[in-house]
């Protein structure tokens, strides 16, 4: 478990479960349009696939999102700082704009596994249902939530459901997710004090758990209050590590060698090939690519695999080769 220290302290550690707001600035619709929640749901599944996510439910409204996010790797700031900053990019560019797009930092909440999972990841999927955009029974057809993914026969991989499902007995199969379904339409409630209620719940606060699993997280804190350094120095290790570990097998599947790393030019086409699918496969810096790829610095590796990825990676034969071996060593 560890902090990090610009203003108020976030509590990250591994297999750490959090509920995950923000809204865009000023109130502002930024997911007004079909392109602008696509690329956002697009750019969350990158986020989830670099930082290896789990990710138990969201929804996107028109301004604000709701995600239910588990990091196996503790690593909730990074993640979510790239995530944040690149759709803002990517949004500020589309519609030639500058300045925030988000309303200042995002909520984080931790959460117990098991009821309280549940009883969040229901709360994200009847978002929609609660504003009163779309009504339970044709809920499976609002695009933009897990909910509709879950009713599809097949989701992006970094989607789970069987860790929320299995809280009430219900098994990760089509006839589970139909129990499931039967099971969240009782939840929903006119009630406005129940609702005020639920959201009190549900957003406030810094954990959404039993008193018990509070106070053993609360016990936790109090020891890293002592040594809030701890475990920055370590990650960054554990960080580079992994990515060094992913350079060598990637070139060993060119059959490329420290030397031909030396020896080619900082824009060759497979050191871009390499650098992109480590890019769109875990969280590695343009800096650490520049120094271990030699492709000299950081802003000539974003221009040079902003390019390759304009091109249709998967058009590369080299990019095809890396893709493929290192998929079949992960199977």
């Amino acid at each position: 478990m560890r902090f990090q220290m610009a203003r108020k302290p976030r509590i990250e550690f591994c297999n750490a479960i959090y509920h995950i707001i923000n809204r865009g600035n000023y109130r502002d619709d930024i997911f007004a349009t079909e392109g602008a929640r696509r690329s956002f749901e697009d750019t969350l599944i990158e986020a989830a696939r670099r930082c290896e996510w789990v990710v138990h439910a969201y929804c996107l409204m028109r301004n604000h999102f709701h995600f239910a996010l588990e990091t196996p790797q503790g690593n909730l700031v990074e993640g979510m700082q790239w995530l944040q900053a690149t759709y803002a990019n990517r949004f500020n560019r589309f519609r030639r704009e500058r300045g925030h797009l988000f309303q200042g930092r995002y909520k984080s909440l931790l959460v117990e596994p098991g009821v309280n999972l549940l009883r969040l990841v229901n709360y994200i999927h009847l978002n929609p249902v609660r504003a009163s955009l779309i009504s339970f029974k044709n809920l499976p057809n609002y695009r933009w939530s897990s909910y509709y993914w879950f009713s599809q026969r097949t989701h992006p991989a970094c989607l789970r459901r069987a860790d929320w499902l299995n809280t009430r007995s219900f098994p990760d199969t089509r006839k589970g997710w139909r129990q499931y379904q039967t099971y969240l339409e009782l939840q929903i409630t006119d009630d406005p004090g129940e609702r005020q209620k639920l959201d009190q719940q549900m957003c406030r606060g810094w954990i959404i758990g039993e008193t018990q699993y509070k106070k053993q997280l609360a016990e936790e804190l109090e020891k890293m209050q002592r040594a809030q350094s701890w475990g920055r120095l370590e990650m960054r290790e554990l960080n580079e590590f992994n990515w060094a570990t992913l350079r060598a097998q990637c070139l060993k599947m060119l059959d490329k060698s420290d030397a031909d790393v030396l020896a080619d030019k900082k824009s060759e086409r497979w050191k871009i090939a390499v650098a992109c699918w480590m890019k769109i496969n875990s969280s590695v810096s343009n800096v650490w690519l520049g120094r271990n790829l030699g492709m000299g610095a950081s802003s000539a590796v974003s221009r040079n695999v902003a390019a390759f990825q304009r091109s249709f990676p998967r058009r590369s034969p080299i990019y095809r080769k890396v893709e493929s071996g290192m998929s079949k060593r992960s199977t």
